[in-house]
């Protein structure tokens, strides 16, 4: 049997709970709505019966996790066609426009610079990115490292270069500048070489030749007087020999590519 406190409780309970939908509690009597993390837990009958107030107890819930799918679908991006090509067009180009000024072939001197900074950069440096892209470290790191050379040796050469006007201690500071830049990129370029012999002959050839220009004109640089024509007369020959090399190289890629078959061979990889 129900205490009076008890019936009062009940009643009280009933009409919390009979909230009707957008009331306040200032409107009126008391109510409350049902919390969206908690369920009500009714006391026993026991309790109940024994004069306990029928009170409800609140235990919290955790929300329902999302249901993890079986697989989870990865979106790719497309794959891109191959930007090495594209940058060893844009560095054989650049090398024969230098070698024949530096041969004494042609003065092609008045356009080196241009074509440094646009196509060496441009070309070979989109090229690069193409590779990044397409996972290929060699290939990426050839192009973007590279264009970085082209765009920095066209600018020293531009901007920084000493007028012919200048003192001999002058013309010699920057010259002694330039070639111990040239000897750095001859570094990097031995370390080019070893890495082609994973690619192909006809790579290996043409990083290797490109090591020899560097160092032929970074010593031209650097020792300047009377032996530095004869330094870059041979860094010109060495070049264009690198030219055909880079040609032959891009345009093998893409016609065998393309093809399906060797037109032009590039010679096989070396076996580890």
């Amino acid at each position: 049997m129900l205490s009076a406190s008890g019936v009062l409780f009940a009643v009280t309970s009933a009409a919390l709970d009979d909230c009707p939908s957008g009331a306040h509690w200032l409107d009126g009597p008391p109510c409350r709505q049902p919390a969206a993390w908690s369920h009500e837990v009714p006391m026993s009958s026991t309790q109940v019966e024994s004069g306990v107030p029928a009170q409800t107890r609140t235990e919290p819930v955790q929300p329902a996790m999302p249901a993890i799918p079986a697989e989870t679908a990865v979106t790719s991006l497309p794959s891109l066609a191959s930007g090495i090509p594209t940058s060893v067009f844009g560095f054989a180009i650049v090398i024969t426009m230098l070698s024949l000024a530096n041969t004494g072939i042609l003065d092609t001197n008045a356009l080196f610079i241009p074509v440094a900074m646009v196509v060496g950069f441009g070309a070979i440096g989109i090229g690069g990115l193409f590779e990044i892209r397409n996972g290929d470290l060699f290939g990426g790191t050839f192009g973007i490292v590279y264009a970085v050379f082209l765009l920095s040796t066209g600018i020293a050469l531009k901007f920084f270069s000493p007028p012919a006007t200048a003192d001999a201690k002058t013309a010699s500071a920057f010259g002694e500048a330039l070639g111990s830049y040239f000897l750095l990129w001859a570094l990097i370029s031995v370390f080019f070489t070893i890495a082609a012999l994973l690619v192909n002959k006809t790579a290996t050839i043409a990083f290797a030749l490109l090591a020899t220009v560097l160092l032929l004109a970074g010593l031209a640089n650097v020792v300047g007087g009377s032996s530095a024509s004869g330094l870059t007369k041979a860094a010109g020959w060495a070049g264009l020999a690198d030219g055909v090399a880079a040609f032959w190289l891009a345009g093998g890629i893409m016609l065998n590519t393309l093809h399906g078959r060797d037109l032009m061979p590039l010679g096989a990889r070396r076996v580890s």
